[in-house]
């Protein structure tokens, strides 16, 4: 749904459209505005293009419910060094079963190493030494479908995952993005939309379980809003994080196409989203939002989202359905111009065209906010005025573009990916970068602060996984 994110510190307020696993809207609050009257209305987005019906794709089945053994009771969480090696660098790959391209992993908290390529998902348990793989002949939602814009037959793969509980891992997927054609309704916001064409229903997310057997659960997650009108917004994760410490843990936040979902308790409300606004020389104002690749959490669990538009603090609550009607707690542009129809530099409002590209975030132990873009390279920002955001377009050794990825190590340093498949560390109280040795063909980077020494994820594509224990 359209809202207005404004530029303030502790007043700024998103709509969101909540949801729940059910297909059936639920009733809900209405989520509050909080716009200044002296801001342009947003503008009316143009009608979706319309294209000829297709009767494709078949629609997906989702498995019928498990009849497999229970899962295993989740032991206590795991301390100390954890059951993997502790040498400086451990690579997985073929001869221990790990095949095809590693786009994510992470442990869950019984230390199971998960593992994602686009059409399988492997875990490695700890003391066997093979990972066991599942696709979508154990359930997994793996689809094919037809383009209707190209006729050409696209397959809704694996986009992201995050380990979660003991024996559990949270799988994303790649959805339908375009507008469906009619007779389908559009994606917002109609009252009783009728969302039955299948293509609404690719991609989305799975909760995944590990039996004692070795087998799988799982459990589709649709993410439908139910807040005020119909709408379905999201289609293709981008990014998954689960908490495993702090105010937020056991909950799962994922970052979407169009906005962030929290999930807790197999429930979830509407999605939120920071919103910038395009103001053309005609006067016309559109509302941008979207490609929420960047995501972390905070201690106190707010979350710090780091979209292709725009940069925010989410103020945590513990109802995911509640979650989405709070303020941001800051949320600006990370280069937007002062201009007339602004507050200054930094404000949402911002010339048509505007991106930032931004594909990862993180956040160190002294509570610094940090973002990487691929256009723009890495910024940080501390609190305070948004005048006080820095940006690391100048040091030696990194890159002023091109970053696709960050994550915070417990001393303070920052595990940075570019796109030549680099894994960077960079210490920002002496503004140093070494180029971390042994890995390769880098595309993500998790870091398990479970464990100690904390363990660090490196996903590297066709050369596997990598797992860095040293300092």
């Amino acid at each position: 749904m359209w809202t207005r994110a404004v530029l303030s510190f502790l007043f700024l307020v998103l709509t969101a459209c909540g949801g729940s696993d059910s297909m059936t809207p639920a009733a809900s609050t209405t989520p509050s505005s909080n716009q200044p009257s002296n801001n342009p209305p947003p503008a009316t987005n143009p009608p979706p293009a319309t294209n000829p019906p297709t009767t494709n794709p078949p629609p997906p089945t989702n498995p019928p419910p498990p009849t497999n053994p229970p899962p295993p009771t989740n032991p206590p969480p795991v301390s100390g060094a954890g059951p993997w090696p502790t040498a400086d660098l451990t690579v997985y790959a073929a001869p221990q079963g790990l095949n095809g391209t590693v786009i994510d992993a992470s442990p869950d908290e019984a230390q199971n190493i998960w593992v994602v390529t686009p059409n399988t998902l492997y875990v490695l348990r700890p003391g066997q030494s093979t990972f066991k793989p599942y696709t979508a002949a154990n359930g997994l939602h793996v689809q094919t479908y037809t383009d209707p814009a190209t006729g050409q037959v696209t397959v809704s793969n694996i986009t992201a995952m995050a380990g979660g509980h003991a024996n559990e891992v949270f799988v994303g997927y790649r959805g339908y993005e375009g507008e469906v054609p009619p007779p389908a309704p559009p994606r917002c916001c109609q009252p009783q939309a009728d969302f039955s064409d299948p293509r609404f229903h690719l991609g989305q997310a799975d909760k995944v379980t590990l039996n004692l057997d070795g087998s799988i659960s799982v459990r589709r997650y649709e993410f439908l809003c139910d807040a005020t009108v119909n709408c379905w917004e999201e289609a293709s994760a981008r990014r998954m994080v689960f908490g495993h410490s702090g105010t937020a843990a056991g909950h799962l936040f994922l970052g979407f196409d169009h906005g962030v979902v929290h999930v807790f308790n197999d429930t979830w409300g509407d999605h939120i989203h920071v919103e910038t606004n395009w103001h053309f020389p005609d006067g016309s104002v559109v509302t941008r939002q979207g490609d929420q690749y960047g995501l972390a959490i905070f201690p106190n669990g707010d979350v710090l989202t780091a979209s292709a538009y725009g940069v925010g603090r989410q103020l945590w609550n513990v109802d995911p359905k509640t979650w989405v009607l709070n303020p941001f707690v800051w949320a600006m542009t990370t280069f937007g111009p002062a201009e007339p129809y602004n507050h200054g530099a930094h404000d949402l409002d911002v010339p048509s065209g505007y991106t930032e590209a931004n594909r990862g975030a993180a956040i160190t132990p002294d509570g610094t906010s940090w973002w990487v873009s691929l256009d723009r390279g890495l910024s940080s920002f501390a609190g305070g005025d948004f005048s006080s955001t820095t940006h690391y377009t100048g040091v030696s050794g990194l890159p002023a573009s091109g970053l696709v990825d960050i994550a915070a190590d417990p001393d303070g340093t920052l595990w940075i990916v570019d796109n030549a498949g680099r894994l960077l560390r960079f210490n920002p109280s002496n503004l140093s970068v070494l180029i971390w040795p042994g890995v390769s063909n880098v595309s993500r980077v998790v870091v398990d602060t479970t464990v100690t020494p904390r363990a660090v994820y490196v996903s590297m594509g066709d050369q596997g996984l990598a797992v860095i224990r040293a300092k």
